[in-house]
């Protein structure tokens, strides 16, 4: 999970679900994401935030968007917060 306070929104990958196919990599219009050398339990490389390159994230969600494996997602601060108690429910 990537958070940015300063922009209040975090980005959220679900390692199990993603197929490794790039997408996101090559949506993504900052080029902050790229792929790691961490297999998941599809024997699939996933991606990852570029050191350093975290605040860059707009938030503009072409990676969720794109994403055919539904694994990876932004929300906002109040969405966060709002899942945040539901799951305390």
């Amino acid at each position: 999970m990537l958070e940015n306070k300063e922009k209040n929104f975090s980005l959220f990958l679900n390692k199990n679900r993603c197929g490794g196919c790039q997408v996101c990599v090559y949506l993504c219009p900052t080029g902050i994401l790229e792929m790691g050398d961490e297999l998941n339990m599809r024997i699939a490389y996933i991606p990852r935030v570029k050191e350093g390159k975290a605040k860059y994230c707009t938030a503009c969600k072409r990676c969720e968007y794109g994403c055919p494996d539904w694994c990876i997602y932004i929300l906002q601060e109040s969405e966060n917060e709002n899942v945040a108690n539901k799951a305390k429910v």
